[in-house]
């Protein structure tokens, strides 16, 4: 019973990973396309940093989905915040469950009302 249940959760974190996945990497080709982005942006892209002054698509396309069930995910008419896991975000790390489950272990990302990057913090 123990391993069905293992299999189980495995295979729900991997297709929730992965529905979200394709979206990532149409958004991330979408974004890399613009002629008109900064070298400094497309830089921090590739190397999985943030530049305040990002938009989101920009921050997808560095760091892919925000966690949409954790409780620091949240829209606002002031700006949206966003949480992404504190070690899912790490240089070539995995996903961690903090993103599918989401437990408030993350890095916040702060919106303007226009849909730029403000700043983020470590809570």
């Amino acid at each position: 019973m123990t391993n069905t249940l293992t299999v189980a959760l495995i295979s729900l974190t991997l297709m929730l990973t992965g529905c979200g996945g394709t979206r990532e990497h149409k958004i991330r080709e979408e974004v890399l396309a613009d002629s008109q982005m900064s070298e400094e942006v497309r830089q921090a892209i590739d190397q999985r940093n943030l530049l305040v002054g990002m938009t989101k698509e920009q921050v997808i396309a560095a760091w892919g989905i925000p966690c949409k069930w954790c409780f620091g995910t949240r829209k606002s008419p002031s700006g949206d915040t966003w949480e992404y896991s504190a070690f899912g975000k790490e240089k070539d790390s995995p996903v961690t469950g903090s993103d599918v489950f989401g437990l408030r272990s993350g890095i916040y990302l702060y919106f303007d009302r226009h849909g730029t990057l403000k700043h983020w913090s470590r809570k």
